[in-house]
C-alpha cells in the first residue's frame, strides 16, 4: 500500500513539475506578447467550458475509480454517455456565447467561446481512459500525456501570440494541450470502446457520480464566480491580472494537492471499510501535505514583488497584492481538498454536495457584500470565506474516522506559523540592497527556507517529525541491504 501510493505520488509530482512548470513557463512568454485583457477575455469565457466538463463528466470517472470492480459494459456505458452529453453541452454553449459576450459588454467573446468550445469533446473522450489508467495505479501515462500536451500546446500558443493573434493564440493553446493529452492516453491504454451500453450501469455508477456533478458544478460556478464579477464590475485588465495570480498561486497549492489526491484515491479506497487504517494513512497524507504546502504559499507571497520584477514587465504589477493574498487561500486549500477527498474515499457523496452548498453559499454571501469595496474587498472576503469553510471539513472527519478538531487543529496550525514566520523573513531580507533582482531572490527565499525548517524542528511540527522519521528509516534499511 505504501509503495503503491509513493509511487503514484511520484509520478503524479513529476507530471506536476514537468506539465505545469512548462506551463508556467509558456504563460510567463505569452505574457511578455499580451496584454492583461487578453487574460481577461480567456477567463470570461473560462466558467462555460469549465461547466461544461463537470456536466459531461457527471462524477461517472469518479465512480469507476471507486467501483471495486468494474466490467467493460460499464466502461462502454461511461463512455458513450459522456460522448453524447458533450453534444449536448457544446449546443447549450454554442447557443449560449452571444448572451455571455453580452453579460461582460465584450463582444470578441461570441466566436472565442464558439471555437474553443470545441475542447469539450476531446475531454470527453479522455474519461474513461483515465478511470482505467487510474485503478490500475498507471500515473506514469498520465504523466506522459499530460506533460507532452502542455509543451506542444505552449509552443504553438507563443508562435501564434509572436505571429499577431492576441487572445486566439490562447486558444490554439487549450485545443492543442487536450487534443494532444487524450490522443497520448488512447495511445496509452489497450481498452477501445465497443456499441453497448446498460441502464443498469448507468444507474449503479451515476447514483455515486450524481452528488459528485452537483457538487462539481457548483464547486466551478463558485471557482468562478470571482472572475464573474470582477470581469462583470470592474474592468478585463483586472480580470487578467487576478486569473494570472490565480494560477500562479494555484500552480503550487491546488495543483501538488491535486496530484497526491489522484495518486492516494484509488489506495485509500481500498480502505474504505478499515476506519483504523484509513485514519492512520490520511492522518500521515494531511501532516506531509500541510509541511510542504504552507512554506511553499508563504515565501511565494513574500518574494511576489521580486518575482513579478523578475518575470512580467511593468504591465503586470498590479498582479503582486492579488497573489499575495490569494496564498493565504492556498495555503489553506489542502485541507478543504483533503477533507473532501476523505468523504469520496468513505462513499459520502451526499456529504460532499451538502457541505459544498454550505460553504458558497456562506463564500458568495461574502462576495457579493465585498462588491462595494473593489477587487481588494472581494480577496479579502476570499480568504475570510476560506478559514469558515474549513469548520464543516473538519468537522466530518472527526465522525468518519475520528480524526479530531484539535488533531487536524494542531497538524495544521504549526506549519502554518512556522510558514508565516518564514514569509516574513524572507520579506525582511528583501529589504537589503543586493545590486540585483536574482541575487535577491535567492538570498531571500534561502533565509525563509532556514527560518522554516529551523522553526519546524524546534516545534516539532507533525509533518516535519514524520518526514525524518521516514528518512531515517530508509538510510537504516539502505545500510542493513549492504
Amino acid at each position: 500500500m505504501n509503495r503503491h501510493i509513493g509511487v503514484g505520488v511520484l509520478w503524479n509530482l513529476t507530471s506536476l513539475f514537468l506539465s505545469r512548470g512548462a506551463s508556467t513557463i509558456f504563460m510567463l512568454f505569452l505574457a511578455r506578447f499580451l496584454a492583461p485583457e487578453a487574460f481577461g477575455l480567456v477567463a470570461m469565457s473560462a466558467i462555460a467550458f469549465e461547466l461544461t466538463n463537470v456536466f459531461i463528466n457527471s462524477g461517472l470517472g469518479s465512480a469507476l475509480i471507486r467501483s471495486k470492480t468494474v466490467s467493460d459494459v460499464d466502461y462502454n456505458t461511461v463512455f458513450f454517455t459522456n460522448l453524447l452529453l458533450s453534444l449536448v453541452a457544446y449546443v447549450a454553449l454554442f447557443a449560449a456565447a452571444p448572451y455571455i459576450a453580452a453579460f461582460y459588454s465584450q463582444p470578441e467573446l461570441t466566436s472565442l467561446i464558439q471555437i474553443m468550445g470545441l475542447v469539450v469533446f476531446i475531454n470527453a473522450a479522455k474519461v474513461v481512459q483515465i478511470a482505467i489508467l487510474s485503478r490500475k495505479m498507471d500515473f506514469k501515462a498520465q504523466m506522459k500525456a499530460n506533460t507532452f500536451g502542455v509543451i506542444v500546446a505552449g509552443l504553438l500558443g507563443v508562435t501564434a501570440a509572436w505571429s499577431g493573434w492576441g487572445v486566439w493564440s490562447l486558444s490554439v493553446q487549450l485545443l492543442t494541450s487536450a487534443l494532444v493529452s487524450a490522443l497520448v492516453l488512447w495511445m496509452s491504454s489497450q481498452w477501445r470502446p465497443a456499441l453497448q451500453f446498460s441502464g443498469e450501469s448507468f444507474a449503479r455508477l451515476f447514483s455515486f457520480g450524481r452528488n459528485l456533478l452537483a457538487e462539481g458544478m457548483l464547486e466551478i460556478l463558485f471557482q468562478n464566480s470571482y472572475v464573474v464579477v470582477i470581469g462583470r464590475f470592474f474592468s478585463a485588465e483586472m480580470t487578467g491580472l487576478y486569473f494570472v495570480a490565480k494560477k500562479l498561486s494555484n500552480l503550487i497549492s491546488e495543483q501538488l494537492t491535486g496530484a497526491v489526491q489522484r495518486a492516494t484515491f484509488p489506495a485509500l479506497s481500498t480502505l474504505q471499510d478499515e476506519n483504523a487504517a484509513l485514519y492512520y494513512k490520511y492522518r500521515q497524507i494531511m501532516q506531509l501535505m500541510m509541511f510542504l504546502i504552507a512554506p511553499i504559499m508563504s515565501l511565494l507571497a513574500g518574494l511576489a514583488p521580486v518575482l513579478f520584477a523578475i518575470l512580467f514587465d511593468s504591465r503586470w504589477s498590479g498582479a503582486v497584492p492579488y497573489l499575495q493574498l490569494l496564498c493565504v487561500v492556498g495555503a489553506l486549500y489542502p485541507i478543504h481538498a483533503l477533507n473532501v477527498n476523505l468523504l469520496n474515499v468513505k462513499g459520502r457523496s451526499d456529504l460532499v454536495l451538502r457541505i459544498g452548498i454550505f460553504k458558497k453559499a456562506a463564500n458568495l454571501t461574502l462576495l457579493f457584500m465585498a462588491i462595494p469595496y473593489g477587487v481588494f474587498g472581494i480577496l479579502l472576503s476570499q480568504v475570510l470565506g476560506s478559514v469558515l469553510a474549513l469548520l464543516p471539513n473538519i468537522y466530518f472527519s472527526s465522525k468518519l474516522i475520528s480524526y479530531s478538531f484539535f488533531e487536524q487543529f494542531f497538524d495544521i496550525v504549526k506549519p502554518q506559523f512556522c510558514a508565516l514566520l518564514a514569509g516574513m523573513g524572507a520579506s525582511l531580507a528583501l529589504q537589503l540592497d543586493f545590486g540585483s533582482a536574482t541575487a535577491a531572490l535567492l538570498f531571500s527565499g534561502i533565509v525563509g527556507l532556514a527560518i522554516y525548517l529551523s522553526v519546524s524542528l524546534i516545534l516539532k511540527s507533525e509533518g516535519a517529525v514524520l518526514l525524518v522519521e521516514k528518512l531515517t528509516a530508509q538510510n537504516i534499511n539502505i545500510d542493513e541491504g549492504k
